[in-house]
Order: C-alpha cells, then sequence, then structure tokens
C-alpha cells in the first residue's frame, strides 16, 4: 500500500528562531540508533521561540533558561538561508549558516513536520589544509534531514529531483525529534537538485506503507548561492 502524495497540504515554515539544523549532526559518527536529543531542542514548532540548546542535566538551575538565539533569515522562495552567530571552543566569534526548508502537513488544526531540509557548508578540518586544497574543503556540503520517528530504517531516505533520483541517505540516528540522516553532497548532486522546480523524499513506514513526500527546489539555487558566499551580520 502506498500513500497518497501530500504535496498539496506542504508550507514553508518560519525558521528564524530555531537552532541550526545541519549542526545537530556534526558529531563523532558513532551514535546509538536511540539516544535523547542533548545538543538542540527539536525543531517540531519551528516558527515558535526556542533555545539554541538545552544544558546537559544538572548544569542548569531548575526553570532557568538561556534566551532563544535568534537566526538573521533571508527568503528565497520556498528556501531560507538563515545564519546564527556563536563562539568556537577557544572562545572566538563565529557564524553557522544554512539552507533550509520544512515541509509540513496538515493534522486538524495543526502543522505537523514531515521533511526537514538542511544544507550546510562541510567543517574544515583541523589543522587547515593548504590553500590549494581548503578552498575545495570549504566548498563541500552536506544535506543533513530529519523526517518522523516508525520508519523502517533499512529502506533510509532517497530524494528525487525532477523524478530522477539525486541522493540515497542512511539513517544515523532517531530521537524523540525524529530520524536523522545527513549525507556529504558532490558537484552532480548539488546540480541537480539546484536545476531542479521540485523533489520528492522516498520514505517507508514500519507498517510498509511508502510514502512519497514532494517539496520544491524553487529558490535553491540562490540560497547555495548566498551560503557559499561569506555571511554578514
Amino acid at each position: 500500500m502506498t500513500f497518497a502524495v501530500l504535496n498539496d497540504m506542504f508550507s514553508a515554515r518560519n525558521l528564524a528562531s530555531v537552532i541550526l539544523i545541519s549542526s545537530v549532526l556534526y558529531a563523532p559518527s558513532g551514535m546509538a540508533q536511540e539516544q535523547p536529543a542533548t545538543g538542540a531542542t527539536a525543531p517540531a514548532n519551528a516558527g515558535a521561540q526556542q533555545n539554541s540548546a538545552t544544558a546537559p542535566a544538572g548544569q542548569t538551575p531548575a526553570g532557568q533558561q538561556q534566551p532563544a538565539q535568534q537566526a538573521r533569515v533571508q527568503k528565497f522562495d520556498d528556501w531560507y538561508y538563515r545564519c546564527v552567530d556563536g563562539k568556537a571552543a577557544d572562545g572566538s566569534a563565529t557564524t553557522s549558516c544554512e539552507v533550509a526548508q520544512i515541509a509540513t502537513v496538515k493534522q486538524g488544526e495543526q502543522d505537523v513536520n514531515i521533511l526537514t531540509l538542511a544544507i550546510a557548508k562541510a567543517p574544515v578540518p583541523a589543522p587547515a589544509l593548504p590553500k590549494k586544497e581548503s578552498k575545495k574543503v570549504q566548498s563541500d556540503l552536506v544535506l543533513t534531514t530529519l523526517v518522523p520517528l516508525n520508519m523502517y530504517l533499512p529502506a533510509g531516505l532517497s530524494i528525487d529531483a525532477s523524478d530522477k533520483p539525486v541522493v540515497q541517505l542512511a539513517y544515523r540516528n532517531c530521537n524523540q525529534a525524529g530520524c536523522w540522516s545527513q549525507q556529504k553532497l558532490d558537484a552532480k548532486m548539488v546540480a541537480a537538485l539546484s536545476k531542479a522546480a521540485d523533489g520528492v523524499g522516498h520514505v517507508q513506514m514500519m507498517n510498509g506503507q511508502k510514502v512519497n513526500i514532494k517539496f520544491s527546489l524553487k529558490g535553491l539555487a540562490a540560497a547555495l548561492d548566498a551560503l557559499q558566499k561569506p555571511a554578514s551580520n
């Protein structure tokens, strides 16, 4: 049995006050399949004010919360380019940016996230590479996705652009926010996504049902151009 495509009920979400989705999985790859979220508040209510991070238990007094970190957001059709200022481990100022879109479906009067897509630059490894190689490394892009729980994990998530397969992602871990995957995009993948007008994500649920999730690729090329430029305040 296959679900009907849900594209008529999708809408882009306001991503102004949510932690960068792509930053959640920038961690060692040996994560357990099931684990509590320790680095970020789940983006399930993307339009609401949320904390930029959740402190580990015992480090923050009960009831005390850090103010929500407001992202600088620019919209490119159906995609959002957003940046958040922060600090590196050595205390120096850093700016993290990504382009993102959240596809939702109406359940009653509530919007429910069914597919979150975020593309960001891959972190530059240390020590820094020579100039000839560093430019290539910094241009690498990583796609991070989030889908609801109860997915059949071995099937993974596949993404088409203009009805052609582009990228296959394996689920990396699941927590209360949903199931996450992350994949580095090569030049062909980026070109295919940038040139297409629409895309489809294919997932399979635990009960065997296959779901085709349509999303827009309109504006992605312009958003990626902005991402590749130095961030400005």
